[in-house]
């Protein structure tokens, strides 16, 4: 049986593990990065730790996702969590240090993979990959090629914009999808309604500390009947919907595939996606897409970085 080690670095910790040519996950771990050290050599080392502690001699490689932008030969040329990642060949020093086939992709480009190969984008050719968190991030395969553009930045679907006079987003930009799919919009539209009256039992979920709101609890006040967290929802996927619609008349996705926290807000926000497309996109592209959630769950990371040296 041919196995990887993958490895999902993020800026908190290094999730790791053994994993099987079949996506089963054999033996993991946990490490803090300690990103906070600013220094490149203390997170390497605590990779080198993840890798030894789950280390047999007959894997077929090490396999790495990684913020950032990552071009073909493995260089990160820079990463947000990392301030001292710049031209950094990461597939070199862990090839040099283990002897073994490296490789290192962006980490939604990873998870991308991971999904087409192991997980909800199973049997398909064509699969667009959204993760639902603080931000909007996504990877694209396209007729079973991951599609990483000219200078290795393709799919940076949450900066895409929608309104060129809309919101601002984190970016720096205005009208970016992100700006209204995002956990910040999320959490601000139904404060700004509780604000101006509105009434709903999340105000009493939180103590009335309207601070202490996450899409987590919304989520919570819809599954109880609450009418404003459900009004929140169906605004935030509509507009996540129409969005879609777009990039299905473009890509002609046989599957877009939701992960991340905000992706188990559940059918509510799955129903509310696929009736926007379906009223939106082109008829024939529409009846034709599937959406639906990501399959790895809490391992997506680990299996992820794995499937890359299965299948590059």
């Amino acid at each position: 049986m041919n196995k990887a080690i993958g490895i999902d670095l993020g800026g908190t910790y290094i999730k790791y593990g053994l994993v099987d040519n079949k996506g089963s996950i054999i033996k993991k771990g946990m490490l803090p990065t300690n990103a906070e050290s600013r220094k490149r050599d203390i997170v390497i080392e605590q990779m080198s730790i993840a890798i030894k502690d789950v280390w047999e001699d007959n894997i077929d490689g090490i396999g790495i996702g990684t913020p950032g932008i990552v071009d073909n030969n493995g260089v990160v040329y820079e990463s947000p969590n990392l301030p001292d990642w710049h031209n950094l060949n990461l597939k070199e020093i862990f090839e040099k240090k283990f002897n073994k086939k490296v490789v290192v992709e962006n980490d939604a480009n990873s998870i991308a993979w991971g999904e087409f190969l192991f997980g909800a984008g199973r049997g398909t050719s064509t699969i667009v990959c959204l993760t639902l968190g603080t931000g909007l991030g996504g990877g694209v395969v396209i007729n079973g090629r991951l599609l990483r553009g000219a200078c290795y930045s393709a799919a940076e679907i949450g900066h895409m914009p929608v309104n060129y006079k809309g919101r601002k987003c984190g970016c720096g930009s205005t009208g970016c999808i992100e700006a209204y799919v995002g956990r910040d919009y999320i959490v601000k539209s139904i404060v700004r309604k509780i604000k101006k009256g509105r009434k709903t039992i999340v105000s009493e979920m939180v103590d009335n500390n309207l601070l202490k709101i996450t899409p987590k609890i919304i989520s919570e006040a819809y599954q109880k009947g609450d009418k404003l967290a459900e009004e929140t929802w169906i605004e935030m996927a509509t507009a996540l919907g129409a969005f879609l619609a777009g990039i299905v008349n473009l890509l002609n996705p046989d599957r877009i595939i939701l992960a991340g926290g905000i992706a188990q807000a559940g059918e509510i926000l799955f129903e509310t996606i696929r009736k926007t497309i379906k009223q939106r996109a082109m008829d024939v592209l529409a009846k034709s897409v599937e959406i639906v959630p990501a399959g790895l769950g809490v391992n997506a990371g680990i299996i992820s970085g794995a499937s890359l040296v299965f299948q590059k």
